[in-house]
């Protein structure tokens, strides 16, 4: 899909291609953590494309005078309320009740703060951290969006890159790893500010795409030599904790996934044939519970299947069996319970 039929407040279609991304995306933290592939960026692509879909509704709805917070709130509540406490019954048989001495940050979607302070349940709850970033990044950007300009939100957006490398190199000595630098909220926002500054971008100049387009190629691939060479070179860096590892890592892997979503819009050929393939369109469908589930499958089945190229692929069908159940059992009744024109704007988010 070109950018000529990109969403705007009069075209509302759904980007296929970015159901292939979050597919890429999901896949990608699947076998990070099944295969141990150095493929921690698939959450890091999660949240660029929050940032440029969550920005796009919330500008569209401006824009248009209809109800704001009521509708953004409500939706986010029917997409990921279900299938979160349906993970939290799972994993509770599955694993007993340990979270619940540390029920806070589960019950306020603030698990991030948790891992980052050492305190929290089963280890296959650890993917909860992203989906406590996502929720506080829904908490204050929709008034940031309803108050601010777009042309006020374009500097908001291109400054919080800007600054929050800088946030990450100041703060590295005040945390003994780099896990607090990686699961807390203001130091990820320069992701989630990459795709919003997409949305503004795409609404002022319907060929603002076109004209990146390039240097989004550029940007891909030399991202993806830099982090392939760190990994070969120096596997540890990520690890290190240094200014310079918190600050650069993550705005390399910036460029690469804000890269990745520019060509997704762009995308013709065999790269939008790829994207709009329908396995993938359906995986990036189902992936916000196919990344829910996925790590709890797995602790569950390695103790069982020692081989753990046997235990991935067991996983991966049973992840993918149980998003099917929920997607057509509950989550899409849910996601498409309003008007028919509003329900064209799904979105599956991390």
């Amino acid at each position: 899909m070109t950018v000529s039929a990109l969403p705007t407040a009069t075209r509302r279609e759904r980007i296929v291609q970015l159901d292939g991304l979050r597919a890429i995306a999901v896949l990608a933290v699947f076998a990070q953590h099944a295969l141990k592939a150095p493929l921690w960026m698939g959450v890091d692509l999660f949240f660029v494309l929050s940032g440029f879909l969550i920005t796009g509704i919330l500008l569209d709805r401006k824009a248009r005078g209809q109800s704001y917070f009521s509708y953004f709130y409500a939706r986010r509540a029917r997409r990921i309320l279900p299938p979160y406490v349906l993970l939290m019954i799972v994993s509770s048989l599955l694993f007993g009740l340990g979270w619940a001495e540390h029920w806070q940050w589960y019950a306020f979607f603030a698990t991030n703060i948790g891992d980052a302070l050492d305190q929290a349940g089963h280890p296959s709850l650890n993917v909860l951290w992203s989906l406590a970033v996502e929720e506080q990044f829904y908490v204050f950007w929709p008034f940031v969006v309803l108050f601010a300009s777009e042309r006020a939100l374009l500097f908001i957006a291109a400054a919080l890159i800007v600054i929050v490398p800088v946030l990450r190199a100041v703060s590295t000595p005040f945390f003994d790893t780099f896990w607090p630098i990686y699961y807390l909220t203001p130091f990820r926002m320069d992701l989630l500010s990459a795709g919003a500054l997409l949305a503004v971008l795409v609404r002022q100049d319907a060929n603002a795409l076109v004209r990146l387009k390039a240097a989004a190629y550029v940007g891909f691939f030399a991202a993806l030599a830099v982090l392939a060479w760190l990994h070969l070179h120096y596997p540890r860096f990520r690890a290190a904790n240094t200014p310079l590892s918190n600050a650069g890592l993550y705005s390399v892997s910036l460029v690469l996934c804000t890269s990745l979503v520019v060509i997704a819009l762009q995308s013709k050929g065999i790269v939008k044939r790829l994207l709009s393939h329908p396995v993938l369109v359906y995986i990036g469908t189902i992936s916000y519970t196919i990344y829910l589930i996925h790590l709890s499958i797995l602790y569950a089945l390695w103790p069982h299947i020692h081989s753990r190229y046997a235990a991935a692929a067991a996983a991966l069908a049973i992840t993918l069996a149980y998003a099917s159940l929920t997607w057509f059992g509950f989550e899409k009744r849910l996601i498409h319970g309003g008007p028919r024109h509003e329900a064209r704007q799904l979105l599956t988010v991390e």
